[in-house]
């Protein structure tokens, strides 16, 4: 955990140095005029100290999707301020900035940088393949994430120029995917096997997002190829116990997260804290998050994952999952989960039997084992899920209880295309355009027409 007590310090001395030149006049990006890498970045440790700064920044865009991913889901919903915007499809001019401007600024400008001039650099081969592989990862993801929300957005390989920043319009869906599934590939041909501390970043944890990236383009081939190599190469396997993952000691011995975001008494998670209520936070935003109809009832009979995670108490709907302790000022500090290994055994059950067109005993043996796990004994068969799209429901409902709190859902609907569906059969009366963000009003100005609103969004 050494590098993860490094960041508060070399944060504050990283960001003055590197990132708060970014202009905020050209996408988040810093022009080539302002760019102080080739001054800052001459040694393995500058390298070191750079990559633990988007560690830092990376950090926070594991806790931010949540609000989207959750909240603009059948699970949750918050109603008050900025969040419940989120949940209402009722944004303001500036509402998605949250995600823009932090994943450009914090964590794609930054990779650019390490990706575009460590070659240049005396390092050692495994230390500069570790921190380009790193860097990379953070690339990829961001992409992942952005075209999630925004399907489309310019795509920034390198620092731009005045005159490119204003020429830069968006990149396709497609050509965002694309390039989401490079960078992931790179990282994992780059990255080691395994994590060197708790926290790195290791080759498997790259594949899992390229899976990812697969899964959500519906490439179930090679989503089930990767999903195998990680399932059987990985190392990582189920807790035995589902409870005791849910502890602070209980995370830090678990053989199942396969990639955490570190949040720490130094570093401690607010946002967090400030928007999902845990039992011992009440000032930090409990009360403000409600349950969708539906959530409670969704759990079979029997299943130990309701009771351990939801509980409506005293008129507040409570996040039992993520109580991971707070220190004074009542900031939540455990850490985040980005990758459980159950989200891969999960996905490989529904790779296989969606590349073979129709559910495979081989997907249910994997469902069961996590039913079996979470208490429930009534395994699923074949005569359950006749049809494809009983098979994807099966593993909608396995995948919805599982995952409670932990940027699921959203994702697994919208891949399967009942996004708007689900939504709208809980009460919401959303039309397609839910399927995707808008693009911070404040961008597409500075722009003068080179960048497109999303369609629906035109009149913010």
């Amino acid at each position: 955990m050494e590098i993860m007590k490094k960041y508060k310090f070399i944060y504050y001395a990283l960001l003055a140095i590197f990132l708060f030149g970014c202009s905020e006049d050209f996408l988040e990006l810093t022009p080539q005029s302002n760019l102080t890498s080739n001054k800052f970045y001459q040694s393995k440790a500058d390298y070191e100290a750079a990559i633990v700064g988007v560690y830092y920044q990376w950090a926070e865009m594991t806790v931010r999707p949540h609000y989207l991913a959750e909240y603009r889901s059948d699970n949750i919903r918050y109603w008050r301020l900025l969040y419940n915007e989120f949940s209402e499809n009722n944004f303001g001019p500036s509402s998605t900035d949250v995600i823009w401007g932090n994943f450009y600024r914090n964590v794609i400008h930054p990779s650019n940088v390490i990706i575009n001039s460590i070659d240049d650099t005396e390092i050692d081969e495994a230390t500069k393949d570790r921190i380009k592989g790193e860097a990379f990862f953070f690339r990829g993801y961001s992409y992942y994430w952005m075209n999630m929300w925004f399907e489309g957005v310019p795509l920034v390989l390198q620092s731009l120029s005045i005159n490119e920043s204003f020429q830069l319009g968006r990149a396709s869906e497609a050509e965002i995917w694309a390039q989401a599934e490079s960078d992931l590939t790179q990282a994992y041909s780059l990255l080691p096997a395994q994590e060197s501390e708790y926290g790195r970043i290791n080759k498997y944890a790259a594949e899992m997002f390229l899976a990812r990236t697969y899964m959500q383009q519906q490439k179930w081939d090679q989503a089930e190829t990767s999903l195998e190599d990680i399932f059987n190469n990985s190392g990582a396997s189920l807790d035995p116990v589902w409870v005791d993952m849910w502890t602070r000691e209980g995370q830090a011995n678990s053989q199942e997260n396969m990639l955490v975001s570190i949040w720490n008494e130094v570093n401690s998670d607010d946002d967090m804290s400030q928007t999902i209520t845990c039992l011992d936070c009440p000032a930090q935003g409990a009360g403000f998050m409600e349950y969708e109809p539906g959530l409670l009832e969704s759990f079979e009979a029997g299943d130990i994952r309701r009771d351990a995670q939801l509980e409506f108490v005293n008129g507040q709907y409570l996040n039992k999952k993520w109580d991971f302790g707070l220190i004074a000022g009542g900031y939540w500090v455990g850490d985040f989960v980005v990758i459980r290994f159950t989200d891969v055994q999960l996905l490989y059950a529904e790779a296989i039997s969606m590349n073979s067109g129709s559910a495979q005993q081989q997907s249910l043996d994997l469902i069961n084992e996590t039913r079996n796990r979470a208490g429930l004994t009534n395994d699923i068969v074949l005569t359950d899920v006749p049809t494809l799209d009983d098979f994807v429901e099966a593993v909608l409902v396995e995948r919805r209880a599982e995952f409670v709190f932990e940027n699921q859902r959203y994702a697994d609907l919208k891949r399967h295309g009942k996004l708007v569906e689900k939504l709208n059969a809980i009460g919401y009366n959303f039309s397609e355009n839910f399927n995707r963000i808008p693009i911070p009003s404040n961008e597409i100005d500075k722009m003068n027409g080179v960048l497109v609103q999303n369609p629906g969004y035109e009149g913010l």
